[in-house]
């Protein structure tokens, strides 16, 4: 799943928000980008749960749009 997040501008905030994700699956896989404040997670979650969760926590997060090829690609590649 992908997402655009609100307030991933940094290692320390991309640090927090891994660990908000990680209280939602502790075995979840986060990967954050922080230059166009995107993240891309999987694990025992819907992305609805991770919005409200994000949101919680402080960081808006809605679902990023896919790339034509229909990948959830985090945008590191182009």
């Amino acid at each position: 799943m992908l997402f655009d997040v609100v307030g991933l501008v940094d290692e320390p905030s991309a640090q927090a928000i891994a660990s908000v994700i990680r209280g939602l699956d502790p075995q979840a896989e986060v990967t954050a980008d922080v230059e166009r404040g995107r993240l891309l997670v999987s694990g025992l979650f819907s992305e609805k749960r991770v919005t409200e969760t994000l949101r919680t926590a402080g960081y808006p997060a809605s679902v990023a749009p896919l790339h034509p090829e229909g990948t959830t690609c985090c945008g590191g590649c182009s």
